[in-house]
């Protein structure tokens, strides 16, 4: 069984933008592109930065720090500086509630 948690409400969230939230010790970005909801882990595989704050454009959020872009919808890296790919979480709407589920 899947294991949803809470993240926050759908409505505070605009299209192009992220949050980076708690979630059972983990840091989890939430993302919205293209009308669609992405929850990726809040952590850049090149240098450990977080990625909250970074550009979204289309499927790609792009890391603050030195740009490395990650595809939203599978978390693989774009360009040169790393090839390790970010962890991604399953998303869902409830009742108008966010929710993202973590393997354990």
């Amino acid at each position: 069984m899947t294991d949803f948690q809470p993240a926050f409400a759908d409505g505070d969230l605009s299209d192009n933008e992220s949050r980076a939230v708690m979630i059972n010790g983990r840091k989890v970005l939430i993302c919205r592109a293209g009308g669609a909801l992405y929850a990726v882990e809040n952590r850049c595989t090149h240098q450990e930065a977080e990625l909250e704050g970074g550009r979204i454009r289309g499927c790609f959020i792009s890391c603050p720090l030195h740009g490395v872009r990650f595809d939203l919808r599978d978390g693989s890296p774009m360009g040169q500086l790393t090839r390790v790919s970010l962890p991604t979480y399953e998303i869902r709407v409830v009742d108008g509630m966010i929710e993202v589920a973590l393997d354990n």
